[in-house]
C-alpha cells in the first residue's frame, strides 16, 4: 500500500469552514466538529491532529463575533467561504478531477498552514463585502454535489454523540 499524502489545502480550509458552519448551526462543540473533520481527513490523507481545524476555526468564530455591522449572519459566510473553496482555485473554477489532474490526490509536502487559513477566510469576508466574490446560491450544500469521492465521505459524515463517549 502506497504511504498517505498530505490533505489538499482547499479540503482543509473547506473542512474549517464547514467546522465553524456546523458549530453555529448544530447543537454540537466546535471539539466534536473539529474531532469530525480532523478523523474524516486522516482516513484518506496523513493524520490530522482536532487542534488543527479546532483553532483556526475558533480564531474564524472570534472574528466573525467583532464585526460591526455586518452583512451577512456568521453562519452564511461561512457557506458562502467553503463555496467559493471549493467551485474556485483562486484563479479560476476547479475542476475536481480532470484528464491529467486531480485535486484530491494530496500533497507531497505539507502546504496547508492554520494561520494562512484564518487570512484567507478574513480576506474572503472582506472581498465577498466589496462585491468581488460571488455569494453561495440560496440552499447550496456541497453535500449535494455530485462527483465529491473522497470529499464527499469527508463533508457528509455526521459526527454522532456515540464518538465522545
Amino acid at each position: 500500500m502506497s504511504e498517505k499524502l498530505y490533505c489538499p489545502e482547499f479540503i482543509y480550509d473547506i473542512c474549517i469552514g464547514l467546522s465553524v458552519k456546523d458549530f453555529l448551526v448544530k447543537a454540537l462543540s466546535l471539539e466534536m466538529v473539529s474531532k469530525n473533520y480532523a478523523d474524516s481527513i486522516s482516513r484518506f490523507y496523513k493524520s490530522i491532529e482536532e487542534v488543527e481545524i479546532a483553532g483556526p476555526a475558533e480564531e474564524i468564530l472570534r472574528f466573525l463575533s467583532e464585526r460591526k455591522n455586518p452583512m451577512f449572519e456568521a453562519h452564511e459566510l461561512a457557506i458562502n467561504y467553503v463555496y467559493w473553496k471549493f467551485k474556485f482555485d483562486g484563479r479560476s473554477e476547479r475542476k475536481i478531477k480532470g484528464i491529467f489532474k486531480n485535486s484530491l490526490k494530496g500533497d507531497k509536502e505539507r502546504i496547508y498552514n492554520s494561520n494562512k487559513a484564518v487570512k484567507d477566510f478574513k480576506a474572503y469576508c472582506f472581498s465577498l463585502r466589496s462585491g468581488h466574490f460571488e455569494k453561495a446560491p440560496a440552499g447550496w450544500d456541497i453535500t449535494k454535489e455530485e462527483d465529491l469521492h473522497e470529499l464527499g465521505e469527508i463533508v457528509k459524515k455526521e459526527p454522532t454523540i456515540d464518538d465522545y463517549i
